[in-house]
């Protein structure tokens, strides 16, 4: 994450806290979010302009940064800022929750695509970060990462003193959680990584020569011990007096936040037991959102249903204003089956550098569980894995130490049984 991707997303959700409460700030604030995202987008692509909307929608927009339909919603989000300048000067009349809405309509979908462009990048530089880590003899090449219950394994396994007994050394390299880190196994470009096991077997099928140069090691435990899908409610929106019973019967009406490319969209799928068309026939409507969006989207709108992180729900578990509406253990036992299934995550190795240091696949995954269980049962070790993770893993950007480290103890224990429930 940049520094000014941070401030982006500092002031969306700003904005959003305003939306409801004082439209006049938030018409400024997400004028200033829309200046924001576009200045990260052109330090991204080194494309120089004067800090201004106005200077960098033109830029940025002449090289084919930003498409038609985006354009459009700065536009609207301009408008609107200027509008409530007016207002802020006296000059203008009263401005309410409902004359905002187009300009938080825009902003959203802006913060979407932000959102997808910002994986993108990420993509791109992790492939340059792999370009320069040298291709030398005793050199391991292992994707890092931010994720909690990824960081956990990477630190606990022990890579460095496992593949140190093999003359290796280890080179981490921050790269996101997508098939991208699939296909830079198989190329031989990264050498070791942490990836979901359903995308890989789903991978495998799609490329029939994917299994000739890429590995599965061992499965490494299950993302919140497989119960990590749920849909959060506001107690005070539309399905507040329900239950999970009565939703499910009857979902017509509901509109679901959450990133559509990614596995918390599959398992929405799979908590349903259909596909996108069929959530539409039932009158369930997606609403694509930014990954990084917290509580901030029910002041888009109460009635909304959130699906996200454990990060998320952690937060919402300290608010009384939100309960889970549905969660893996409402669901009938072969769908909780499937949603554990989905949550398993694999060392995925490449051939090739699995034969050079002439290891068995079997055998490097005890080495790995053995050091990843003495960490566990070891309190030194264990405290220092946890404030590891409180210092290097990815949590929301005002979080407290006292609330991440509340969450890393959550997420240890639920997936790895490791710590205090």
């Amino acid at each position: 994450m940049t520094v000014n991707e941070g401030e982006s997303l500092r002031l969306y959700k700003k904005a959003l806290r305003y939306a409801e409460s004082d439209p006049e700030v938030f018409l400024s604030t997400a004028r200033r979010a829309a200046e924001s995202i576009l200045l990260d987008l052109a330090v991204r692509e080194a494309i120089g302009s004067k800090p201004t909307l106005e200077s960098l929608l033109t830029v940025l927009t002449a090289r084919g940064v930003v498409p038609p339909k985006m354009v459009l919603a700065v536009r609207t989000i301009q408008n609107y800022g200027n509008f409530g300048s007016h207002a802020l000067d006296g000059s203008g009349e009263e401005i309410s929750t409902e004359d905002v809405q187009p300009c938080l309509n825009a902003l959203t979908q802006l913060a979407a695509w932000y959102g997808r462009t910002s994986s993108s990048f990420a993509e791109h530089e992790g492939h340059e970060a792999l370009a320069a880590v040298p291709h030398t003899v005793g050199t391991t090449r292992l994707a890092d990462s931010t994720l909690i219950v990824v960081k956990a394994l990477l630190l606990g396994c022990g890579f460095d003193e496992v593949l140190a007994r093999r003359n290796h050394r280890v080179v981490c390299v921050q790269l996101p959680w997508s098939d991208q880190l699939i296909g830079e196994v198989a190329e031989g470009r990264l050498d070791l990584a942490i990836y979901n096991e359903q995308r890989l077997l789903r991978m495998a099928e799609e490329d029939g020569e994917l299994e000739s140069r890429v590995v599965s090691v061992g499965r490494l435990g299950h993302s919140m011990g497989g119960r990590n899908f749920y849909l959060l409610a506001a107690r005070g929106g539309r399905w507040g007096g329900a239950t999970a019973g009565e939703f499910l019967a009857d979902p017509a009406g509901a509109e679901i936040a959450v990133p559509r490319y990614s596995d918390m969209f599959a398992n929405v799928l799979t908590a349903f037991g259909t596909d996108e068309a069929g959530l539409r026939d039932r009158g369930v409507r997606i609403l694509d959102v930014p990954h990084h969006l917290g509580l901030e989207l029910f002041h888009l709108n109460r009635d909304v249903l959130a699906v996200g992180g454990q990060n998320l729900r952690m937060h919402a578990r300290d608010e009384d204003d939100y309960f889970e509406l549905l969660n893996s253990d409402m669901l009938p036992a072969p769908t909780q089956a499937r949603l554990r299934s989905a949550a398993a995550n694999v060392l995925v190795a490449n051939r090739v550098w699995l034969s050079s240091i002439g290891v068995r696949p079997n055998d490097l995954f005890r080495e790995l569980m053995r050091q990843f269980h003495d960490m566990g049962t070891d309190t030194d070790r264990f405290e220092a894995t946890v404030d590891d993770l409180i210092a290097h893993a990815s949590f929301p950007l005002q979080s407290t130490r006292s609330s991440r480290e509340r969450l890393v103890r959550h997420v240890l224990f639920e997936s790895y049984r490791l710590g205090d429930p």
